[in-house]
Formats: C-alpha cells, sequence, structure tokens
C-alpha cells in the first residue's frame, strides 16, 4: 500500500502541470534530460491516395536530429528524402525543410526545396508549400492520463534508479492536433495542388527509441465529423500505456482510456493490413475502429525500432474516413 501511495504522489507531480500553447508551441531540447528530444509531426492524406509526411526530431549535439519528408502522389508513386536536409537552423528548422507558425495552436506552414529521390533511387526536384489549419484546438494527452492506472502499474515494478531514468521517457509533453493541410508540391517543375485531412503532433521531454518494445498510433477523421488520436505504447522495462482523444462533430472531446490490446491487434502478423481497435472513452461510451493499411513509409530509429507509417482508409462506428495507421517495434525482439 505504502509503495502505491508513493506511487501517486509521485505521478501526479509529474503529471500537474498547465502550459500556455504559445509556451508549448516552441522548441525545447533541455540537455538535463537523459535523453533530450523535441519532434515534430505532421501528416496528411486525402481519398485519391495522395499522402505526405514530416517529421524533425532535435536532440543533443551526441545524437543526430531525426528528419522525415516524404509523399505519395497518386500515378507518380512514392518520394521523399534521403539524406539530412541540412544544418539546423532557428527554430523549427534543418537546411530549407522549415516548420513555421503561422497563428499560435492552430496554423503552421511546412516548406522544403531541395531534392528528394524516387524508390528507385532518382533524384527529382522538388518544391513544397503547406499550410495545416486545425480544425479544433490543441490536444494535451495530459488529459487523458489515467493516473490510478499508471501508479499501479509503477507500484508493480522494482525500483531502481535505472528505472527511474528509463520513467522520464514516460514524462513527455505530448499534444496533438486534427484538420486539414493545403498546398503545393512542385515534382520536377509539375505542381501538384493538394487538399487533405491532416494531423499533427508536438512532443518534447527525454526520449530513448532503444526502450520501446511496441506500439501502435492510430489518427484520423471521419466523414460524419469524428477527429480521433488513439496511441498505446509498451515499453521493454513498462506495461503498455494508452491514451488519445475522440471529438465529436459538435468540437466536443472526450478521453480516450482503454483499447484493444497489442496482442490482439496483432495477433495474426505483426503489421497487420486489416483490423479493429474497441475504444473506451472517459465519458462510458465504446467506438469501433476498423483500419485498412493502403501504403507504406518505413523509418528505423537509433539504429534499432522501426516504425512503419501506413496510409489508412478508416470506418469510425460505420463512417468511413481518412488518416494515418502507424506501428513499431523494436528489431532485436520482433521480425516481420
Amino acid at each position: 500500500m505504502l509503495k502505491l501511495f508513493l506511487a501517486r504522489q509521485m505521478v501526479r507531480r509529474t503529471k500537474s502541470r498547465l502550459f500556455p500553447d504559445e509556451f508549448l508551441e516552441q522548441k525545447h531540447v533541455d540537455q538535463n534530460q537523459p535523453y533530450p528530444n523535441d519532434s515534430s509531426y505532421f501528416y496528411g492524406g486525402d481519398k485519391t491516395g495522395n499522402a505526405f509526411i514530416t517529421r524533425m526530431a532535435f536532440r543533443e549535439p551526441k545524437r543526430l536530429n531525426e528528419f522525415w519528408f516524404d509523399f505519395f502522389l497518386k500515378d507518380r508513386g512514392y518520394f521523399g528524402l534521403t539524406r539530412s536536409p541540412g544544418p539546423e537552423g532557428t527554430g523549427f528548422q534543418q537546411g530549407s525543410l522549415k516548420y513555421e507558425p503561422v497563428e499560435v495552436g492552430k496554423i503552421w506552414r511546412v516548406t522544403y526545396q531541395g531534392p528528394v529521390h524516387d524508390r528507385n533511387g532518382q533524384s527529382h526536384t522538388c518544391e513544397a508549400d503547406l499550410v495545416f489549419t486545425g480544425d479544433h484546438p490543441i490536444y494535451d494527452f495530459e488529459k487523458s492520463s489515467d493516473h490510478d492506472e499508471i501508479a499501479r502499474i509503477i507500484a508493480k515494478k522494482k525500483w531502481t534508479k535505472e528505472f527511474f531514468l528509463k520513467m522520464k521517457d514516460t514524462h513527455q509533453v505530448h499534444y496533438e492536433q486534427t484538420g486539414t493541410i493545403k498546398g503545393t508540391i512542385i515534382l520536377d517543375g509539375t505542381t501538384f495542388q493538394l487538399e487533405m485531412m491532416a494531423s499533427r503532433d508536438h512532443s518534447f521531454g527525454s526520449r530513448n527509441w532503444n526502450t520501446w518494445d511496441r506500439h501502435f498510433w492510430m489518427t484520423g477523421i471521419s466523414d460524419s465529423g469524428y477527429h480521433w488520436t488513439v496511441t498505446t505504447i509498451k515499453w521493454e522495462f513498462l506495461e503498455r500505456l494508452t491514451a488519445g482523444f475522440i471529438v465529436h462533430p459538435d468540437g466536443t472531446n472526450d478521453a480516450i482510456v482503454a483499447c484493444t490490446d497489442l496482442d490482439t491487434v496483432s495477433k495474426e502478423k505483426l503489421l497487420p493490413d486489416t483490423g479493429t481497435v474497441e475504444i473506451k472513452t472517459r465519458s462510458g461510451r465504446t467506438h469501433i475502429l476498423e483500419f485498412r493499411r493502403h501504403g507504406v513509409f518505413p523509418y528505423l530509429h537509433d539504429d534499432k525500432y522501426s516504425m512503419r507509417e501506413g496510409i489508412g482508409s478508416y470506418r469510425f462506428d460505420g463512417s468511413e474516413g481518412l488518416g494515418m495507421v502507424e506501428f513499431g517495434f523494436h528489431t532485436d525482439k520482433y521480425r516481420i
């Protein structure tokens, strides 16, 4: 009982934060963290099959920054970066890849100018200018945390200095937002006008990919006006934790407190092409999320953690939808 009481106190102390949007939307690379990290991500997709994804993570000097900038154009195929876009700049920038805030907590501009490569390794010229607009306020995942459940999991573990060092990875500030991305990608002089459903996230704190066992993250928008993000992560030192949110058509939101576990979703295949996730929310509602993957952007973090970003379609409580279907796993423990 004493251990559970102490765990609850620790969780409440580390989770009792309230930051204004102006602070959250800045870059934060805290060198006092064991594995400093600031990560921003944008995803977009449309019903014709076009998809776009970009991510930048800024880290400590001893660890290289991470970067993604990839897209799929119907009838043209996959294109993306194969090497760093350039040195880190002011704000969210690596070389000519930039994320610039237009309106805090709502509008961001993503730009890139430089070479991209197709899946055959051929180089192409590219100029992208895309604007993300949030449909609803940003959602801090702190609102989804089941503090008592986290405390119970912590209390069951053996408390060591190494355990608490690894626990810092679970204390990140993490928020998300769904909306739209509009703009152009000019590929080899041909302009592609894009308008896509979209999501973005921003997280900062400590992150060590080698402590992750596996996870999934699914985000999207349905034709009936629902927006959602659901994620469940299993660390190698900790049981899985689930978080997320659902935004209703009237703009109200509901925290996700439980969902179908990883073993069930991936029962027949580590990276399932289709599946169903049952979601339970704090209000007591149950939602059924059916997903299908149509294509994948593959990434590898710290040479060990494989991330597969899937171009996804959904049925949310029976209504068609679009979004991203992400699965990840530690390559020392799992094989495709």
